[in-house]
């Protein structure tokens, strides 16, 4: 029973860290850190920031 509530409880975390590694990638791809921004972009969209935004649903 724990570990259905523990299983439960981290898909909310990583879509929450996906989108926090977006943001940041946009940040630093606007300060010209393309590198570092596209890697934590694409770090963000397979954690599965974009859930938040309903693109797979």
């Amino acid at each position: 029973m724990l570990a259905t509530i523990l299983a439960a409880a981290t898909v909310p975390i990583t879509i929450a860290i996906g989108v926090v590694f977006i943001i940041a990638g946009a940040i630093y791809m606007y300060r010209r850190k393309m590198l570092l921004g596209v890697v934590l972009l694409i770090i963000g969209i397979l954690l599965g920031g974009l859930n938040i935004f309903g693109v797979f649903d």
